[in-house]
């Protein structure tokens, strides 16, 4: 388990410094992701969150954009944004990084047959092995909010301070849970969308050695129409 947190980091900051021969670069400004008058307490839960959560398993197909903010101790604040198709079995990733007024993309294809990374050198899909940790540096964070996961985390720590409120024009339940403890501590805070189980917004915190990261996650733009096959076609 500490083995795959240190890993974590590293690809974190693999993408806010930046990658090459695989990437795109162009120039962009960082965004503020200040969003507190976007959040309203209202009445208490109704439904558990086990229900909340479940309402995620029957969605087929969903896109959605990811807004993130991330800060570490020796590498201070960086910015990034993630595209996301999913249509089981299939899944894309479209990852940009902003580092000193500069872009930089990666796009990511996951197939039954292995993960696909865009190589520009060559125009084109690459296949990948999963031991490269390029291939997949934020799904691979993302693991923690999965529904599947935070019910395994809940069902083994007490939860606290479980509230209702409105964000961003949605009902959301707030809950926070702890994947990583003793050495190695993450304490995540989640606002879960009521209506369909999936994450709002989320607040990281990782301390590591001698390491600290907050990370916080904004999700938007979110649809479940079906997604066209040719979105993951890798030729």
């Amino acid at each position: 388990m500490k083995k795959h947190a240190l890993m974590v980091v590293i690809t974190l900051v693999l993408i806010t410094v930046g990658f090459s021969g695989c990437t795109q670069q162009n120039s962009s400004s960082d965004n503020s992701l200040s969003d507190q008058s976007k959040i309203q307490a209202i009445s208490p839960v109704t439904e558990s969150i086990q229900t909340i959560l479940a309402k995620a398993e029957s969605i087929e197909s969903m896109y959605y954009e990811i807004t993130a903010s991330i800060n570490m101790s020796e590498y201070g604040t960086q910015t990034a944004t993630i595209k996301m198709w999913q249509e089981t079995p299939y899944l894309k990733e479209q990852l940009t990084g902003v580092v000193n007024g500069a872009t930089t993309t990666i796009s990511v294809i996951q197939r039954p047959e292995g993960t696909y990374l865009y190589d520009t050198t060559q125009s084109k899909y690459v296949l990948t092995t999963t031991a490269t940790p390029l291939t997949t540096p934020l799904v691979s964070y993302l693991q923690y909010l999965d529904s599947e996961m935070i019910k395994t985390y809940l069902n083994n720590q007490t939860l606290a301070n479980l509230e209702t409120v409105t964000y961003d024009g949605k009902t959301a339940t707030v809950i926070q849970y702890s994947p990583l403890q003793g050495e190695n501590l993450m304490t995540i805070e989640l606002w879960i969308w009521n209506e369909q189980g999936v994450p709002l917004k989320a607040f990281f915190t990782m301390t590591m050695e001698e390491t600290s990261l907050t990370m916080e996650l904004k999700y938007s733009n979110y649809s479940f129409s079906d997604i066209p096959d040719s979105t993951f076609n890798v030729v």
